[in-house]
């Protein structure tokens, strides 16, 4: 009986799955979803908020300690990543504020999330967080879209994939394409671009993009 030297099976190409998530918090969701991360869920107030505002992954937010947090430059310095290489964050007025507080009175090796019952560090959050996307009457949301929303509404603001990429920590820029999707708001408006063009006005439009951006900086 004869034996096969190699697998013929090696040389037929896998098939793609298209399992790639297409989910993010939307603008009018967040009210909602922030008025329920209370009581129980209060530890989630000050969770989510950094969440969209930095692009931090669960784990990142989770193990953040109060030395990782520079109020003078602004920046959360996160360290031990996916990709194993550090990065910084500027932080936004709100999530500044929030650091602000929940760092005060606390040694720089405490954790800056903890349960307020054991003292400890949060260990995890996704009970709390189903729970308040339930009560707000929000389908298909789990925390890792959070991350996606920062990354979507910065590709909404119009800035381009090497920066979110940056802030993100992604290596691999195909990979930050995941989060940056073109939104209808994005094709009606490069549509009209091109009208513009022909017209002459483009000029005055990315005078206004610019000045739009320069403002979020």
């Amino acid at each position: 009986m004869k034996t096969c030297r190699f697998n013929p099976c090696l040389r037929v190409a896998k098939l793609r799955l298209d399992n790639q998530r297409y989910r993010y918090l939307l603008r009018e969701e967040e009210p909602t979803l922030r008025s329920f991360l209370t009581g129980q869920r209060s530890h989630l107030a000050d969770l989510v908020p950094v969440a969209i505002g930095t692009g931090m992954r669960k784990n990142e937010q989770l193990s953040l300690q109060v030395n990782q947090v520079d109020l003078i430059r602004n920046v959360i310095m996160i360290t031990g990543t996916k990709t194993r290489k550090n990065r910084e964050v500027p932080m936004n007025s709100e999530v500044r504020e929030l650091m602000h507080r929940l760092c005060r009175e606390k040694a720089g090796s405490d954790h800056v999330f903890v349960n307020t019952r054991t003292g400890g560090r949060l260990t995890d959050v996704k009970r709390g967080f189903r729970k308040a996307c339930e009560l707000a009457g929000i389908n298909g949301l789990v925390w890792h879209d959070l991350r996606a929303t920062f990354a979507t509404r910065l590709g909404e603001a119009g800035f381009d994939a090497f920066t979110i990429a940056s802030l993100l920590g992604h290596a691999n820029i195909r990979t930050t394409q995941r989060y940056v999707r073109a939104t209808e708001r994005n094709r009606r408006e490069a549509v009209q671009a091109a009208l513009l063009y022909l017209t002459g006005h483009n000029l005055a439009t990315r005078i206004n993009v610019d000045t739009r951006n320069q403002a979020m900086a």
